[in-house]
C-alpha cells in the first residue's frame, strides 16, 4: 500500500474538482481484492442501424479500481455531501480515472474544431489515425538513429489505412507504381507541375464506428474509404479552415481524396513527397483523425457528436472539465479490460497530485516538481512513455512572404509589424529603409507604414536578409536566446528531470537538437551573457522595455520554464517581458488567420527516442513554413523556406545533394533564431499501482493509449 503522508490541505485544494470526481472513482476497499480484471459488459443494444430506436437501460454507476484506504476516506468525507448516488451499481464495475491539464470539447470535425481539442479524440481512444508508430528500439534497447535508418519510417505502421503506393510520372513517358516508402525517383520526372502523381491506398476492413445514443452504445456502420477521404478533404486537401495542426501538409500536398471502391481510395498530388501519408496522418503527428461520413451527412455541421472507430464511446463531455466514455469489447485491435473511463480536467499541476494522492483518479498529470515526493510515497511514473517536449519558442510576427509562392499576388499580414514595438520582427524590404520605426502612427500598422511588396528573396534588389531593420531584429533574438541558463532552469526548476535544448531552428526536421542526426556544435546556444549584452546592444532596444511573451498553457508548455525564462531575461538583459498565460486555444485563430506577432513558448517534442525525431536526408518541414494559403502557422512566412522544402521533397533522401540543401537551410535558419530551443521535460503521469497493473503507453506528447490499462 502507499504511504498515508499527503496533508489536510491537499483536500481543500481538489474540493471543486472532487464534487464531480468522486462520483466516477470508488472509496471501496472492497475492489482491491479483486486479482483480476472483471470482464466488461458488452456495448448495449448493439443495432446495425445508426437510427435505433431501443428503449435505454438503466445506466450503472461503476466502481473505481480501489485508491488507497486513508486517501479514498479522506477524499469521501471531504466531498461526499456533493455527491449523488446514480443508483444500481454492479459490484464488478471497474472505472478508470485519470486527471489531465486539458480535456477541451467535443469537437470531432477537423475544420470546425479548435485544436487541441481536436486531437483528445484520437489521443483518449476515441477515434483512430490512419498510421500509427513502429517500435525504434534496437535489441538491446538502445533508440535507433542514424541518416537514412530505422526512424524512416518509424510514424507509417498499418493501422486504419492498411498500405500504400503511388502512380509517379516516368522520364520518357508513362507511369511508375512504386510503394508508398523507399521510393526510388532515379526513373520519375515531376518537372510538371500539374502532374505530380498519384498516391493509391487500401483501408483496413471490418472496423465499425459506434456513437452514444439516448444511453444507448450503438454501432452506425462499418469504416470504409469514403469515411477515410472524407476526413482527408475535411483535414486540409482543398481547406484551409482547418483545426488539424499538419493541415498545410495535407493542403498543399494533395488535391482532393477520393474513393473508388469500398476500401480503397485515390489521391492526386498536388506536390509530390516520398513521405506521403505518413506526413500528416499518423499517430506519430498531430494526425488526421478518421470520422464517419455517414454521421456528417446526418447530422451537417453539428460536429459534436459521439462517435468513432476507437475502443472508447464517449457518453459524457463537459466542456474543459470531464468526460465519461464506456469499453467497447470488441474493438478490432484492443478492447480495454475494464468498464469505463473517465477523464478530469485540473488545470493546476499540484490539484492534479493532490487528487493522485488522495485517491481522486488512478492516473494524473503531476507537477513535475512533486514527483520526487510522490515516488516516496509509492507512486509509479511512466518511464517507458519517454514522452519528452521541449519549450521552444518562435518570434512570430516575421512574415516575409510579400508573394504568394503558388499563385502569385502580394501580401501583406495583418501580424507584420516591423516597429521599435515589436523589435523581434525585421523587415527585409530595402525601399523601407530609413522608416522612423518609433512614430506611435504606424506602431500598429501592418506593413509598418510601406507599401512596397509584390516581390520575393530573389529579388535582391528589393529584397535582403541584412537591411538594418533585418540585423537589429536579429541581434535582439540573439540576444534573448544566448541569455538564458537553460541548465539552471534544467537543474532547479525541473528538479532535474528537465535537461537543455541547445539548438534553433524552424520547422519539422531542423536538427535543434544534439541527438538529432545531424546535428552540428555550431547549433549550439550556450549560455552567454556577456555576449548576449554584446548583441542586445547591436539592437538598439533599450533598458527596461517592455512586451508581450505568450506561454501557451494547455499545449504542453511548462509555466515554470516560462517564468524562469523570462526571469533570466530581467536579470541578464534587463528588459521586462509579461506572461500572458492564456489557454493555447484562444490565441490558435491569430495563428490560423496570420495575425500573430508576439513571441511564444509551444511545445516541440518528444526530442528524444522514439517518435518525433526525424532521420536525416528527409523533406524539409512544410508545416511550419506553409503556404501563405492556408494551414497553421507559427507566424513566420519566408518564400525562402517554401523553397528549401520544394527542393528537398524531390531530392533522394541521405544522398549529397539532398544533405547538402538540408545544411544550408539549416545555417540560414540557425543565423536568423526565429525558433530557439531551452529546456525539454519529460511528460510524467504518476499511477497508482493499488489500482493499476500495468500501462503500456505508446511515445508521443500527449497522454494516450489507455486502452492498454490492465487494472488490479
Amino acid at each position: 500500500m502507499l504511504k498515508s503522508t499527503w496533508k489536510l490541505i491537499a483536500v481543500s485544494m481538489i474540493a471543486s474538482v472532487a464534487m464531480v470526481a468522486l462520483a466516477a472513482c470508488g472509496s471501496d476497499d472492497s475492489s482491491s481484492s479483486s486479482s483480476a480484471a472483471a470482464a466488461p459488459a458488452a456495448p448495449k443494444a448493439a443495432s446495425a442501424a445508426s437510427g435505433s430506436t431501443s428503449a435505454p437501460a438503466a445506466p450503472a454507476a461503476p466502481q473505481s479500481a480501489a485508491a488507497p484506504k486513508a486517501a479514498a476516506a479522506a477524499a469521501s468525507a471531504a466531498a461526499a455531501p456533493a455527491v449523488a448516488s446514480s443508483g444500481g451499481a454492479s459490484d464488478s464495475a471497474i472505472t478508470i480515472t485519470a486527471v489531465l491539464d486539458n480535456v477541451g470539447a467535443a469537437q470531432f470535425r477537423m475544420s470546425k474544431g479548435i485544436w487541441p481539442d481536436v486531437m483528445f479524440h484520437g489521443y483518449f481512444g476515441f477515434l483512430e489515425p490512419m498510421l500509427s508508430w513502429n517500435e525504434t528500439y534496437d535489441e538491446d534497447g538502445n533508440p535507433l538513429r542514424g541518416v537514412g535508418g530505422a526512424l524512416a519510417d518509424t510514424c507509417a505502421k498499418p493501422h486504419l489505412v492498411m498500405s500504400w503506393e503511388w502512380d509517379l510520372p516516368a522520364k520518357g513517358g508513362g507511369t511508375v507504381t512504386q510503394p508508398g516508402l523507399g521510393l526510388d525517383l532515379s526513373a520519375v520526372d515531376l518537372s510538371d507541375p500539374d502532374n505530380q502523381g498519384v498516391m493509391r491506398w487500401t483501408v483496413r476492413e471490418g472496423v465499425d464506428f459506434y456513437k452514444s445514443q439516448n444511453g444507448e452504445i450503438i454501432r452506425v456502420g462499418e469504416m470504409t474509404a469514403k469515411d477515410v477521404a472524407w476526413s482527408a478533404n475535411d483535414a486540409g486537401s482543398d481547406n484551409t479552415d482547418t483545426a488539424n495542426s499538419n493541415s498545410s501538409q495535407a493542403y498543399e500536398y494533395y488535391k482532393r481524396w477520393e474513393a473508388v471502391s469500398d476500401y480503397v481510395g485515390e489521391t492526386p498530388a498536388r506536390a509530390f513527397t516520398a513521405d506521403g501519408l505518413q506526413d500528416f496522418s499518423s499517430e506519430c503527428q498531430d494526425a488526421v483523425f478518421v470520422v464517419s461520413k455517414d454521421i456528417q451527412d446526418q447530422y451537417g455541421d453539428s460536429f459534436g457528436i459521439y462517435h468513432g472507430t476507437g475502443p472508447f464511446v464517449v457518453t459524457d463531455w463537459k466542456p474543459s472539465e470531464r468526460i465519461e466514455a464506456e469499453s467497447r469489447v470488441d474493438h478490432w485491435k484492443n478492447s480495454p479490460a475494464f468498464d469505463k473511463m473517465v477523464y478530469l480536467q485540473a488545470n493546476e499541476a499540484q490539484q492534479r497530485s493532490a487528487m493522485l494522492q488522495t485517491g481522486l483518479a488512478d492516473i494524473g498529470q503531476s507537477s513535475i516538481q512533486d514527483v520526487g515526493k510522490l515516488e516516496s510515497e509509492g507512486f509509479v511514473f511512466n518511464a517507458g512513455m519517454d514522452a519528452i517536449i521541449g519549450n521552444f519558442m518562435y518570434f512570430a510576427g516575421n512574415f516575409w512572404s510579400y508573394t504568394d509562392p503558388v499563385e502569385g499576388g502580394n501580401i501583406i499580414r495583418d501580424g507584420f509589424l516591423p516597429t521599435d514595438k515589436y523589435p523581434w520582427i525585421g523587415d527585409p524590404r530595402v525601399a523601407c529603409e530609413g522608416i522612423d520605426r518609433s512614430d506611435p502612427a504606424i506602431q500598429d500598422t501592418p506593413g509598418a507604414g510601406c507599401t512596397a511588396a509584390g516581390f520575393d528573396y530573389k529579388d535582391t534588389e528589393q529584397f535582403s536578409y541584412e537591411t538594418t531593420s533585418m540585423e537589429k531584429a536579429r541581434n535582439f533574438r540573439k540576444a534573448l536566446a544566448l541569455s538564458i541558463d537553460r541548465q539552471l532552469i534544467a537543474d532547479s526548476v525541473t528538479g532535474g528531470w528537465g535537461s537543455p535544448i541547445y539548438g534553433a531552428g524552424q520547422g519539422a526536421g531542423f536538427p535543434y537538437h544534439q541527438l538529432h542526426p545531424e546535428y552540428d556544435d555550431k547549433y549550439s546556444l550556450e549560455f552567454n551573457p556577456d555576449l548576449a549584452l554584446e548583441h542586445f546592444a547591436l539592437s538598439g532596444v533599450p533598458e527596461g522595455f517592455e512586451f508581450e511573451f505568450f506561454c501557451s498553457q494547455g499545449n504542453g508548455t511548462s509555466l515554470e520554464v516560462c517564468e524562469a525564462v523570462t526571469g533570466q531575461w530581467r536579470e541578464n538583459l534587463g528588459i521586462n517581458p509579461v506572461i500572458d498565460s492564456s489557454q493555447y486555444s484562444s490565441r490558435r485563430p491569430t495563428m490560423l488567420g496570420r495575425q500573430i506577432h508576439v513571441p511564444w513558448m509551444t511545445k516541440w517534442g518528444p526530442t528524444s527516442k522514439q517518435g518525433r525525431l526525424s532521420s536525416g536526408g528527409g523533406t524539409l518541414g512544410g508545416g511550419l513554413w506553409p503556404l501563405p494559403s492556408g494551414g497553421y502557422n507559427a507566424g513566420i512566412e519566408d518564400n525562402r523556406n517554401w523553397q528549401g522544402r520544394e527542393d528537398t521533397r524531390v531530392q533522394e533522401k541521405g544522398s549529397a545533394e539532398n544533405l547538402a540543401t538540408r545544411a544550408a537551410q539549416f545555417d540560414f535558419q540557425f543565423h536568423q533564431q526565429l525558433g530557439v530551443g531551452t529546456v525539454e521535460v519529460p511528460l510524467l503521469y504518476g499511477v497508482n499501482p493499488d489500482t493499476i497493473a500495468e500501462w503500456g503507453l505508446r511515445p508521443i506528447e500527449v497522454v494516450n493509449s489507455f486502452d492498454t490499462i490492465v487494472p488490479k
